[in-house]
This record gives C-alpha cells, structure tokens and sequence, in this order.
C-alpha cells in the first residue's frame, strides 16, 4: 500500500463503503452510510451486488451518490469500485472458513494496484492464530456483547471522526470500537433494572451445554472459551485501552442506556 499523503483536503473526498459482503443496509455498514451522509462533506459511494434491488434503490433516495455493483470475490470488480475514491471503509465477515481472510487480501492487493490512498477496516481478531491454533472453529465473532458497543448505531459516528481528523493521525492505527468491558453479572443486574424481570447468570460446562442443542456447536463452544482466555480483542495490546472510542464519540452509549432505549420494562 503507498503512503497515504496526510497533506490531502478530505473535505469532498469520495468515500467507498464495503459492508459485509456488499450488504449496505445492514447496521455497520449502513450506519456508518448515514454518519457520512450526516456530514455533508463527502461523496459517497456504496457496493451492492445488485443496484437494481429496492434496498440499492433506497440507498439512492437517502443521498448516496453511487450505488455500484461490485462482486468481492472477484479483483476487477475491487479494482473498479476503488477508481476514482479516495477512502474506503470495508467490513467483511465471511460465513466459510477463510472467506474474510481470502476477500481480504485481494481487496489490498486491488487497492495496491491502483494506487488507493488509504483504507479503514473494521475487523474481529483472527481467534486461530491467536491462540495458537486453539481455537480454530470460530468462523467470526458477530454479535458479542463485552466489551458492549451497540454496533448498529455506535460505529459510525466513531468511523466518521476517523476520517475527518484524517490519515496523518490515523494511518496505521488500530481502533478498539467499545463503549465499555462489563462482565456477565453485570449485564443480569441491568437488564433486571431495566425490565422488570430477574435475569440470572447460569455457568454452562460442555456436558450443561448438551441441553442446549442450539448452542451446543464446536463454534460457540470455541468462542466463548476464547473469551474466558483472551477477551473480544485478544493479545494484541493496542486494543486493550477502549477509552480511545470515548475520546472519538463522547456520547457512545453504556449498555444499561442501551437497554433502556432497547427492552421494555414489565
């Protein structure tokens, strides 16, 4: 990837946003649409596998200035979405072994070949090669709760700062997205408070688990060991001080605001 020239005016720079296998109307990648657009200051261009669709449509009617086909499986597609951009934020998660990883490297390798200036990617720590080749069964960690952010709703205006204090400041960075580290118990006694209803903690062991068929996979079974051994954000000690997405969004939400807004009372 070339240095990314930190002397550019971003201000009217046309951003790419790559959601989760092209899907812009999902929470991340169309909530960080809607920060953006909130701005004024960019031009935004949005991936979809079919600009045709009614949800591409909809992408058009709130502002968005381009709504591209683009397959991420295939480099051309990358190569073209990536013409004449200026940024991009891209979110995969692959639902087969090595499917984020393998989109991964070829959007790199289509943004190095076109010389694209600088891309932020939102990512989940790679739970393979982390523990060593311990827990080699969790296809993505979506959907997990602590350290709490609310990922459709909280992400965005946090990207949206990012760019806006530019790349001089954070090319290269890693980014801890977090509004807080709760612990279960935590969780319980706020959504009791919250709801009404009593919520209690229950520790499952592999044999507990078996009741359970819904959850009773070698994924879910990986996962949640995994975050007994190394936390959402595994070793990697950049990721360990979460006070940075405060810093960029003073107002992200704590999870007992979140569930106020969220559950009902009983």
């Amino acid at each position: 990837m070339p240095d990314v020239d930190s002397n550019l005016n971003w201000n009217n720079s046309c951003i790419m946003v790559m959601s989760m296998g092209n899907f812009l109307s999902r929470s991340q990648g169309g909530s960080v649409v809607n920060a953006l657009l909130a701005t004024g200051l960019y031009k935004i261009r949005a991936l979809t596998r079919n600009p045709n669709s009614d949800k591409a449509k909809a992408l058009k009617a709130k502002g968005v200035d381009e709504v591209v086909k683009c397959d991420l499986s295939n480099k051309e597609d990358i190569k073209n979405a990536l013409s004449g951009a200026d940024i991009a934020w891209i979110l995969i998660i692959g639902v087969n072994p090595g499917e984020e990883e393998r989109q991964g490297k070829l959007i790199a390798d289509a943004a190095k070949e076109v010389g694209f200036n600088w891309l932020i990617y939102s990512f989940l720590p790679d739970s393979t090669t982390e523990s060593d080749g311990k827990y080699p069964a969790i296809i993505n960690l979506s959907g997990i709760s602590a350290p709490f952010v609310d990922k459709g709703n909280e992400v965005e205006p946090i990207v949206a700062k990012i760019i806006e204090e530019g790349p001089a400041k954070w090319n290269g960075k890693k980014v801890p997205v977090a509004a807080e580290s709760v612990g279960l118990k935590h969780l319980a006694d706020v959504l009791t408070k919250v709801t009404g209803k009593t919520h209690k903690i229950r520790t499952l062991n592999d044999d507990d688990i078996k009741e359970f068929s819904f959850i009773d996979t070698d994924e879910l079974k990986q996962m949640h060991k995994w975050f007994i051994d190394y936390g959402l954000f595994g070793k990697d000690n950049e990721l360990k001080d979460i006070s940075i997405a405060k810093k960029l969004h003073p107002k992200i939400k704590s999870f007992e605001q979140y569930a106020i807004e969220t559950y009902p009372k009983a």
